[in-house]
């Protein structure tokens, strides 16, 4: 259906287009009349298109001019001043969330910080300006200009923000904060920086209690495995005794294993990460673990081999990589039946160094695979029991890979087996020097 102006437009046509016909025909000039209807037409038309460019212009530049058009472009210009009403009513409701928001995150007791694509700040929140003191002036800078910590300059310009970065801010009474990065837009970034001091303090706290309790419990045992030996060895211990003596004694072992292993994890947990750093040629120290398993191995008469390239060397510490792989070693023949096959394999290649321990023993449910590196969790607490295990083997193992910025991948299915991979990055790998001939 038309709209009334061009029905208006139309109609105007039609009678101006009459009349001109008609005196033509009276005149005897009908074709001078269409022309000059057609001219005059064309020229009105022009007319009405500069009118409504003009008035497009000012409402594009301020606001719609209150000038009024008739006829189709009276039309034209209500639909320009719809869509700019509806324009400045969506304005003013961007404009009342985008405060809305400012306020909530003004609110937060976190860090908030803005950075466009070019890494300059576009704003902050209180919390954020009261710890790294913005100014106003600072609008527009460098973020890394302004936040000089060379800890996290590296971080930022890495671009890997999957873990966030832990950081004590001297100038704030020693105030250690986390930072979060997260990437949106067209690569602009929000930055939240968490206070993060109680939480560190508590984690401090549990390490100095478990390292102080396992330190102080490990005298004692000691000295009851002592005597437990020498009750064992006497002569005039009643028969009925020894039995029971044999399940103190294998109780006392497992403690003592078990405070070595909160010792080793509380260790690994405040140990200077960057100390002691030296080549580890991770085939030898896979030979040397093989032998150790044979031994542990003793009746069930394990298959175990090591394969890969000889020359395989790392840069890390030998006695943690050594821990961790006799870990997966040691759960091997635990958990892999007489005469089973313990494979160990040493790969290199661009994507860094893996070290693999495979066995081909009664496997695990995928379901348990999440959660096997947590402190003390079991798959089956029975047969953990019996097997000598602390639960605390793979938890190591996770711990030295994290401390050699390696991460441990697990690949199992009940009935088929388990392999445990190491997968250590490309820094960490040496390159083997090419003696001259």
């Amino acid at each position: 259906m038309l709209r009334r102006g061009l029905r208006a437009e139309i109609r105007w046509f039609c009678i101006w287009l009459a009349v001109f016909a008609t005196t033509g025909l009276l005149l005897g000039g009908l074709t001078a009349a269409l022309l000059c209807f057609s001219f005059g037409y064309i020229g009105w038309i022009f007319t009405r298109l500069y009118k409504l460019e003009g008035w497009v212009n000012q409402a594009r530049r301020k606001h719609p001019p209150e000038e009024e058009l008739h006829g189709v472009w009276a039309d034209i210009t209500d639909d320009v001043q719809l869509m700019f009403n509806r324009h400045e009513k969506e304005k003013l409701r961007l404009e009342a969330v985008v405060y809305r928001v400012q306020e909530m995150t003004t609110a937060l007791s976190d860090g908030v910080v803005l950075v466009d694509a070019r890494g300059n700040i576009e704003w902050w929140n209180r919390a954020a300006g009261e710890l790294f003191n913005f100014q106003n002036i600072d609008l527009g800078q460098k973020v890394t200009n302004l936040i000089r910590f060379p800890k996290f300059i590296r971080y930022y310009d890495k671009g890997d923000f999957n873990e966030p970065l832990d950081h004590t801010l001297a100038h704030k009474n020693q105030l250690e904060v986390e930072f979060l990065v997260h990437p949106f837009g067209q690569n602009e970034r929000l930055i939240v920086i968490r206070d993060i001091s109680r939480l560190s303090k508590l984690e401090r706290m549990r390490k100095d209690f478990v390292a102080n309790v396992s330190h102080e419990l490990r005298t004692p045992l000691t000295v009851l495995r002592g005597y437990l030996e020498t009750l064992e060895d006497a002569d005039n211990v009643p028969p009925v005794w020894h039995k029971a003596l044999g399940h103190m004694q294998s109780q006392a072992t497992r403690m003592t294993s078990l405070i070595n292993d909160l010792i080793t994890l509380s260790r690994l947990e405040t140990d200077e990460k960057e100390h002691s750093q030296e080549t580890v040629n991770l085939f030898a120290l896979s030979n040397i673990i093989a032998e150790d398993a044979r031994h542990i191995s003793g009746d069930k008469r394990h298959l175990i081999s090591v394969s890969g390239d000889h020359d395989i060397t790392i840069y890390g510490r030998e006695q943690e990589l050594r821990s961790a792989v006799s870990n997966l070693v040691f759960n091997a023949i635990n958990y892999t039946s007489k005469e089973g096959v313990i494979l160990i394999h040493v790969s290199q290649g661009v994507d860094g160094t893996h070290i693999s321990v495979s066995d081909n023993g009664e496997g695990i449910d995928p379901k348990h695979i999440p959660r096997l590196t947590e402190r003390f969790y079991r798959v089956d607490p029975g047969r953990a029991v019996t097997s000598g295990g602390t639960g605390l083997g793979l938890a190591i193992v996770k711990h030295v890979l994290l401390r050699h910025n390696a991460e441990l991948r697990i690949k199992s299915a009940p009935g088929r087996g388990s392999e445990f991979t190491c997968y250590f990055p490309p820094a960490r790998s040496v390159i083997p020097i090419q003696r001259s001939a």
